[in-house]
C-alpha cells in the first residue's frame, strides 16, 4: 500500500517516548511504550522539559567519560582527573535530585520492510513452519526476514548508580597513582551500559493510523472512513500471517469492534464516535500485546 511506511511512522512517534537528535536521546510524547521501558519512572517523576534535560546530561556524562579514558590513555592523568569528577557530579545530581535509576543515551530506529500482500505472506508464514518442524532453520531463516514488518526501537541505558560507583572507584585510584586500574575501573563502567530493544509491528501501527484517520472523516465522508477502516482490517490480518499476533481468534473481539464502527457510520448511529473510542482501545491492548521487548 502506499504510504505504508508514513503512517507506520506516524503511529510509532505518536508512542515513543523518545526519539534520536543528532545522536542523543530527546523527549517527545511520552505515552504508548513507556509502561513498557525502564523510562516509565522518570517520565512519571519528571515534566516533559526536565526529562529532556537530564536525558541530555546523561548522554553528556557518557560522553564525557569517553574522553577522560582516552586522555588516561594518553597519559594525561590531570585532565582525564578533572573530567571524571565533573561526571561523578553530575551523576550524584542526577540520582540525589531527580531519584532516578536509568536514563537513556542513546536512541537507534531500525525499519525493516517486509510482505504486505496478505496471501503472499500466509504462502511464506506455511512454509516456513514447515521447514521449521523438519529442523531446517537454514532455509527457514531467509523466510523469516521476509516477514519481518517492523520498526525497532534500540535504546542504550545508563545504570546511573553502577555507573557512579565504577566512576567514584577512578577517581579513587589515579589519587593513588594507580592509573592502569583507574582505566579498567573507566572501562567497567562503560560496560554497564543497557540495551533495550522493542519491537514495533508496522502493520498495527498503521491500523491505528487509519482508525485515527477515519475518526477524524466519517461525518463529512463516511464512504472513505468505512474504506480506512477496511484497509485497517487487512492491516491486522496481515500481522498474524507475519507472526506478530499469534492466532486469528486472537484477533476477533478488535474486528468485531471494526465491524460495528463500519455499521455504525453507515446508520449514521449516535454511539458511533463512542463505537469507535472502544475499537482503539482494543486497538491499543492489541498493539500492547504484539510490542515485543528484549534486553
Amino acid at each position: 500500500m502506499v504510504g505504508k511506511k508514513l503512517l507506520a511512522l506516524t503511529a510509532l512517534v505518536g508512542s515513543l517516548a523518545f526519539a534520536t537528535d543528532g545522536g542523543n536521546a530527546k523527549v517527545q510524547n511520552p505515552q504508548g511504550v513507556q509502561s513498557q521501558t525502564a523510562m516509565s519512572e522518570a517520565v512519571g517523576k519528571l515534566k516533559k522539559a526536565e526529562l529532556a534535560k537530564v536525558v541530555q546530561e546523561a548522554a553528556q556524562v557518557f560522553q564525557e567519560t569517553n574522553k577522560a579514558l582516552l586522555l588516561l590513555q594518553k597519559g594525561q592523568t590531570d585532565e582525564a582527573l578533572v573530567i571524571l569528577n565533573r561526571v561523578l557530579a553530575s551523576l550524584d545530581k542526577l540520582i540525589g535530585e531527580y531519584g532516578l535509576v536509568k536514563l537513556p543515551i542513546d536512541v537507534r530506529f531500525i525499519d525493516f520492510n517486509g510482505i504486505t500482500d496478505l496471501k503472499l505472506a500466509w504462502n511464506y508464514n506455511k512454509q516456513v513452519k514447515k521447514l521449521v518442524s523438519e529442523n531446517d532453520f537454514v532455509d527457514a531463516r531467509p523466510i523469516l526476514n521476509l516477514l519481518r514488518d517492523e520498526i525497532d526501537v534500540i535504546t542504550t541505558y545508563m545504570p546511573l548508580g553502577l555507573y557512579r560507583d565504577a566512576i567514584k572507584l577512578a577517581i579513587d585510584l589515579l589519587k593513588q597513582g594507580k592509573v592502569d586500574s583507574a582505566i579498567l575501573a573507566i572501562q567497567s563502567a562503560l560496560n554497564t551500559l543497557e540495551i533495550e530493544t522493542v519491537v514495533f509491528p508496522k502493520p498495527i501501527l498503521e491500523a491505528q493510523v487509519l482508525v485515527d484517520r477515519a475518526e477524524k472523516i466519517y461525518k463529512v465522508n463516511p464512504e472513505g472512513a468505512k474504506t480506512l477502516i477496511e484497509r485497517a482490517k487487512y492491516d491486522l490480518k496481515l500481522a498474524v500471517a507475519l507472526g506478530y499476533i499469534r492466532s486469528e481468534d486472537e484477533l476477533k473481539p478488535l474486528i468485531e469492534k471494526l465491524n460495528e464502527v463500519e455499521k455504525a457510520i453507515s446508520a449514521n448511529a449516535v454511539n458511533t464516535e463512542q463505537k469507535i473510542q472502544e475499537a482503539k482501545q482494543k486497538l491499543q491492548e492489541v498493539r500492547k500485546e504484539a510490542t515485543k521487548v528484549s534486553h
